[in-house]
């Protein structure tokens, strides 16, 4: 299956919302439960900010670059 990269964008920015919503979460779940600062919640806040900045980098990225299928069909 073949994806154009403005869906590729989409799925990126679908993906890095759902972390950031996710690790919003944890966080206030853990503040709750007093272990915010253990190490395997840091660790976890640290993962997820890694894939939430990693995946809204792609999702600009692939925003700003024309897809083939968008080029002129002429040439």
């Amino acid at each position: 299956m073949n994806i154009n990269s403005t869906a590729r964008a989409r799925l990126y920015a679908l993906t890095a919302v759902a972390c950031a919503i996710w690790l919003v979460q944890n966080c206030v779940e853990a503040n709750v439960s007093g272990d915010l600062l253990s190490w395997s919640n840091i660790i976890l806040s640290i993962c997820l900010i890694i894939v939430t900045g990693y995946c809204a980098v792609n999702a600009v990225l692939g925003w700003n670059t024309k897809s083939a299928d968008t080029e002129d069909p002429s040439k």
